[in-house]
């Protein structure tokens, strides 16, 4: 069968644009978290998003969904796991 040569790959490419810069912009905001909070946490949330982002910006991460889905799962794991330790602090 004969590849399609639309427009498919230029679609794929900036999917995968969109995908790291949704995962840019959260990292920069767990960094300002960090920077009002001082939890450990945001940091750990931070590196996770920016390496994922700058894993997709490169092209490593390209084709790697399962990849790119444990990043975020992570992330939103860690920054759960902030606002639980929060709650018990009374905050």
């Amino acid at each position: 069968m004969k590849r399609d040569p639309g427009l498919q790959p230029e679609r794929t490419h900036l999917s995968w644009r969109r995908t790291g810069w949704s995962m840019m912009i959260p990292g920069l905001l767990c960094l300002r978290g960090w920077s009002h909070t001082g939890n450990a946490l945001y940091v750990l949330a931070a590196i996770v998003l920016l390496g994922g982002a700058l894993a997709m910006f490169c092209g490593f991460a390209k084709g790697r969904h399962n990849t790119v889905s444990l990043i975020i799962v992570a992330s939103g794991s860690l920054l759960v796991l902030m606002l639980l330790s929060q709650i018990d602090r009374g905050h």
